[in-house]
């Protein structure tokens, strides 16, 4: 019989419905491991059933181990909100962990000060472990993460860290070379790149590829770095173009730097694609936004988020480190087509 309104379902309650031990629903609860799988969806009814809600203190007591995930971004407010891309991986990322059962919470490293509390934070046991993103090297945060003992997963490269975290990334190779190669092809003789930070996979793997694919028809010193914003995206372009009115193409390492591009491409009447060609990289909403739509690289980030997570657990119960890459996608799209 299932609990009055007026008492907190209980695991006895949840047993009783499901027809099982409590030991079977407190190893439902605590991960599954010994559970067929006939118990564990008779486990799951019953829970709907009873309205029954696990204490997350509780359990941290009696297992030892928190049922929450941090998702750690190093970067200031204003960067962090404006960026689609952290949107959407923040929000699969939580779908990931929720589908087994944890919760996660977010903290924003983008000063000294917050690096300093966030990391704080995590060495107090608060969390079972830590997904990271867009960390940089100037606060030694991942540095300060590992040192402390705390399971972590870096989303993308971890250009000083790679032989210390695990990490999942995009192929940052691939989607250089095939963004570089469809350009030449598509006629770009001359190009300017506002590229990514110079400590960001966007600033190194994926221009050196990039770089790589397109030959001479990058000069180097027709290469600016941004901050993945789409004001960096407009005023490099305007420097680019300042500095060379000859560029017949721009990429831009975001989606939203490719759109402050076209803004300035636009003031200046130099038409998208009949006169400069532009492509953006993340297949974010930006690309489809903007008119024309950008071609781009597609990070999948449904892929990404449930590897980051996959291997962050794998971390927390087996302490074993794991490096992935996932393939990308080139999307042709208006801003290249003439």
């Amino acid at each position: 019989m299932p609990p009055n309104a007026h008492r907190r379902a209980t695991i006895a309650d949840v047993a009783r419905a499901a027809g099982v031990s409590r030991g079977t629903v407190s190893r439902y609860l605590n991960g599954g491991h010994w559970v067929s799988p006939e118990a564990q969806q008779a486990v799951r009814k019953a829970i709907k059933d009873t309205g029954y809600i696990a204490s997350a203190t509780a359990r941290q007591l009696r297992t030892g181990r928190s049922r929450t995930v941090a998702f750690l971004v190093d970067e200031e407010p204003a960067i962090f909100f404006a960026d689609p891309n952290f949107e959407v991986l923040v929000a699969a990322v939580s779908d990931e962990l929720a589908a087994r059962n944890l919760s996660m919470v977010v903290l924003l490293a983008g000063s000294e000060e917050h690096a300093d509390r966030a990391v704080d934070f995590l060495r107090s046991g608060a969390v079972a472990g830590v997904v990271t993103a867009s960390v940089h090297a100037r606060y030694h945060t991942l540095e300060k993460i590992v040192d402390a003992g705390v399971p972590v997963v870096n989303c993308g490269f971890p250009r000083t860290m790679a032989d210390r975290i695990s990490y999942v990334m995009a192929d940052e190779v691939m989607g250089g070379t095939l963004l570089g190669e469809h350009l030449v092809a598509s006629g770009a003789t001359r190009i300017g790149v506002v590229a990514g930070p110079e400590d960001s996979p966007g600033g190194t793997l994926r221009l050196d590829a990039f770089r790589e694919a397109v030959g001479e028809c990058l000069p180097p010193y027709n290469i600016r770095f941004g901050d993945y914003t789409r004001a960096s995206g407009r005023s490099l372009t305007a420097d680019l173009l300042d500095d060379d009115p000859a560029i017949d193409c721009i990429f831009a390492a975001s989606d939203v730097m490719a759109a402050g591009a076209l803004e300035e491409l636009r003031g200046r009447g130099r038409a998208v694609p009949d006169e400069v060609l532009l492509a953006g990289f993340d297949d974010s909403v930006a690309a489809r936004q903007t008119s024309p739509k950008l071609t781009t690289v597609r990070q999948p980030f449904d892929v990404i988020s449930r590897q980051l997570v996959d291997v962050l657990m794998r971390e927390v119960d087996d302490g074993v480190r794991a490096a992935i890459t996932v393939p990308v996608e080139l999307v042709v799209r208006e801003s290249t087509s003439r």
